[in-house]
């Protein structure tokens, strides 16, 4: 009888101990760092005025983020909690280049463009109010005939508040860079559902109530350590901008498991892009994608306009 009790006790052991290394516990982070290159080619074509230009440019870009308190991943390494409750600060600075050709009535331009931008933020929650504020720095170099050389500030805060943990209101003040000043206010909800799925919604207007964008995320597991999003956005444009037109997309992203991801996105004038998030173990990760869009739609066709490009990205977080 000893014996046969001190070997259920070993299986019973044996079992635990392969449970427990089974097991899949929640990564929390504090700290998110990112370092990008990216690629980008654009051209556009006005038979009728007999314009035409086109440019292509390279961006380095590094980013980095520290929360004042742990956010635990909901499954996939990269996902979060729809809303931010945590106060946070941030930095990011990036480099870029470019050769920018137009052509008019036979008259041709090149232009060699180089720019810096630096850009630091935080937010402060404390009893449910949410402080921000914000700093940008950019310089612009364009050389032609002669060198010209352009600087410019730009000032951001934001005053909001957590109702809840699932819903929040801001008011947004940015003054333009230019003295342009301007205001937006926006509002998000998180629907709850079973475990850690959601539905979140977030929206948007300007301070002239002109353009309102409304947009979701449905995050889900459909299987043990895989999970599938699904989001989409309308834009509704009533400004008097010549440009303004309604807009939409919409997107999805697989998770295979908590570090593997694929994505893609669909949207107004032909718009799709496509990208994979890998990563390599719990902290550190690499992204790659490429988008495309043509515009065909303004003045009645007699404009068009194309775009594509694509980036790969290393991640660190802790």
């Amino acid at each position: 009888m000893k014996l046969s009790k001190l070997s259920k006790l070993s299986k019973l052991s044996g079992l635990a101990t392969f449970l427990l290394s089974n097991a899949v516990f929640a990564q929390s982070y504090q700290s998110f760092s990112t370092i990008s290159y990216s690629h980008a080619s654009y051209s556009n074509n006005t038979p009728e005025y007999n314009i035409y230009s086109k440019s292509d440019s390279d961006a380095f870009s590094i980013y980095s983020q520290y929360f004042f308190d742990e956010k635990e991943a909901l499954g996939p390494l990269n996902e979060f909690d729809y809303i931010n409750t945590s106060s946070s600060v941030s930095a990011s600075a990036s480099n870029s280049s470019g050769d920018h050709f137009s052509s008019y009535n036979g008259n041709a331009v090149d232009v060699n463009t180089r720019s810096q931008n630096v850009h630091i933020g935080g937010e402060w929650i404390t009893y449910n109010v949410i402080l921000g504020a914000s700093y940008s720095h950019k310089n612009i170099e364009a050389k032609r005939d002669i060198s010209s050389d352009y600087s410019d500030n730009s000032y951001s805060a934001s005053l909001g508040y957590l109702l809840t943990d699932d819903l929040v209101v801001r008011a947004n003040y940015n003054d333009g860079g230019d003295g342009d000043d301007f205001f937006s206010y926006s509002a998000s909800y998180n629907w709850q559902l079973a475990g850690t799925d959601y539905i979140g919604f977030r929206y948007n207007v300007d301070e002239d109530f002109d353009i309102h964008n409304l947009s979701t995320r449905y995050f889900f597991g459909i299987a043990e350590q895989s999970y599938l999003v699904l989001g989409g956005n309308y834009t509704l444009d009533n400004s008097d901008n010549f440009f303004a037109d309604d807009s939409w997309q919409v997107n999805a992203s697989y998770y295979y498991d908590i570090k593997t991801s694929i994505s893609a996105t669909y949207g107004e004038d032909d718009f799709y892009s496509v990208s994979g998030s890998y990563f390599i173990n719990n902290n550190y990760s690499v992204q790659a994608g490429y988008h495309s869009v043509g515009r065909d739609r303004f003045a009645k066709g007699k404009f068009t306009s194309e775009s594509d490009g694509y980036f790969v990205s290393f991640s660190a977080q802790f």
